[in-house]
């Protein structure tokens, strides 16, 4: 009986732990999915479209570069364009 316990919580375990999202600046998961209130940004780097595509989580700034409480809208030119990040984190 003690076994069958054992095995059972192993399984609800394995059932509700599932790999985290992909934090902001991050790159997305394998299905263009992020961290939730964030987009998957598709884009390519200094190599332009020549180069592989990447992708990362953000939020992207909005008009007159408006973004969420304790962030700033930078620009990443080789990046994901106009994105908030952490005002810290400038």
């Amino acid at each position: 009986m003690r076994a069958l316990s054992v095995i059972a919580l192993f399984l609800l375990a394995c059932a509700t732990t599932g790999a985290a999202k992909p934090k902001q600046g991050e790159p997305c998961d394998a299905n263009g999915k992020c961290a939730q209130s964030l987009t998957c940004v598709r884009y390519y780097g200094v190599a332009g479209a020549r180069g592989p595509a990447m992708t990362s989580c953000e939020i992207r700034c909005g008009e007159n570069g408006s973004c969420p409480k304790g962030q700033a809208c930078i620009s990443v030119a080789d990046g994901p364009g106009q994105v908030c990040r952490p005002a810290g984190n400038r």
